[in-house]
């Protein structure tokens, strides 16, 4: 009992303490990176909330096919899920970034990172506070699905600073493919959920990951060097 009540809320923790401790954490460094981690949050809430997912929820009601086609074809369906999020998120990533670029004039990793944990964890609220809103958190039922679901936070923030870094190099390179290319990475990733096996997305999740977290210390190495 006390384990599930825990597991729960070390869970729903996660998805909330993190963001939490960023936005805190530039808050405190008064560094003005907290203007980069805020132009995260708002290229999520933009991309996402204010635009794709109503967008999404009218094209359902008004194309039958749409709406069936979680039925009719899974693989189609988090297909076209998984694209549309990459093209949105990722062009409201390089929109915020074309933004502070003119804000702030010069741009460097620091601020790749600060915006890509702005809209990883402005994402992580969300779910958290979606599901909290949806009574999908029990406290009293098995922790383990939700301590999975914030360690599945993690990963995903981890993936959104991944994708930042792109659509940063894409940006202060003037070079579209770099864009193509987080757009591709971020759909393809979502499209694991075809997949239907909780244990092997989240095993895949964390690879790429880790996968992602060695590739950002080796661009930041290369960064600091030069």
């Amino acid at each position: 009992m006390i384990g599930n009540i825990l597991g729960n809320v070390v869970g729903f923790l996660l998805m909330l303490g993190v963001p939490l401790a960023a936005c805190i954490y530039y808050l405190w460094k008064r560094d003005g990176r907290i203007w980069m981690f805020f132009a995260g949050i708002l290229s999520f809430t933009v991309s996402q909330l204010l635009i794709r997912i109503p967008l999404l929820q009218y094209a359902g009601k008004k194309w039958e096919w749409l709406m069936l086609l979680p039925y009719t074809s899974l693989v189609l369906y988090y297909g076209f899920l998984g694209l549309t999020a990459g093209l949105f998120e990722e062009t409201g990533r390089w929109a915020a970034f074309s933004l502070m670029k003119r804000r702030r004039r010069a741009l460097d990793w620091k601020d790749a990172l600060a915006l890509g944990l702005g809209h990883g964890g402005v994402e992580a609220v969300w779910v958290a506070v979606s599901g909290l809103m949806a009574g999908n958190f029990d406290f009293t039922a098995a922790g383990g699905r939700t301590l999975l679901g914030g360690v599945e936070r993690l990963f995903a923030m981890t993936l959104h600073v991944g994708f930042s870094f792109l659509i940063f190099k894409g940006v202060e390179e003037k070079k579209a493919r770099w864009w193509l290319l987080a757009v591709l990475l971020h759909g393809l990733t979502d499209f694991q959920l075809v997949i239907g096996n909780l244990a092997a997305v989240e095993g895949l999740l964390a690879i790429e990951a880790v996968a992602v977290l060695l590739l950002v210390i080796r661009f930041v190495r290369r960064e600091e060097r030069s």
